[in-house]
């Protein structure tokens, strides 16, 4: 890679939930380089605009017990951080064939069906996805720049 480009990654929201943690959890330190290293203008990171809702729910809903204040701060967070995507009719298309091909959730095969068309890496933590060969944990990632 030279070193005035940086490598398109579109992150999911378990990848970019981890942004907002530090302690307690598998692959924040991967996930928290791929941060570092979009700072650093290595990596353009991008969200899917259903990142925002996946997020959203799961401060609210999940373990994280967040109040609607934490879950907004963090969501003006991640619109700060990167730009989303919002997924065009051939991306919502591939989508549809990625989620009957590898058993996805067309949510989950969203995410994978954007990256595929971007020429983008797909960071995520998600073992359906991972095992499909659609995406790459973080750590992967930023170990393939030598960061």
């Amino acid at each position: 890679m030279s070193s005035t480009s940086a490598i398109d990654v579109v992150s999911d929201a378990n990848v970019a939930l981890k942004w907002f943690r530090t302690e307690g959890e598998e692959g924040l330190a991967g996930a928290h380089a791929l941060l570092a290293a979009h700072a650093k203008r290595h990596v353009a990171l991008r969200l899917l605009d259903l990142t925002i809702y996946e997020v959203g729910n799961t401060l609210l809903r999940g373990s994280a017990g967040a109040s609607a204040e934490q879950a907004a701060t963090v969501l003006d967070a991640l619109a700060e951080i990167c730009p989303a995507v919002t997924p065009d009719a051939e991306d919502l298309r591939l989508a549809g064939q990625l989620a009957q091909e590898h058993e996805l959730s067309f949510y989950d095969a969203s995410y994978a069906a954007v990256a595929h068309r971007r020429g983008a890496q797909l960071a995520t933590y998600d073992q359906r996805i991972l095992r499909a060969g659609l995406g790459r944990e973080p750590a992967e990632i930023v170990a393939e720049l030598g960061l």
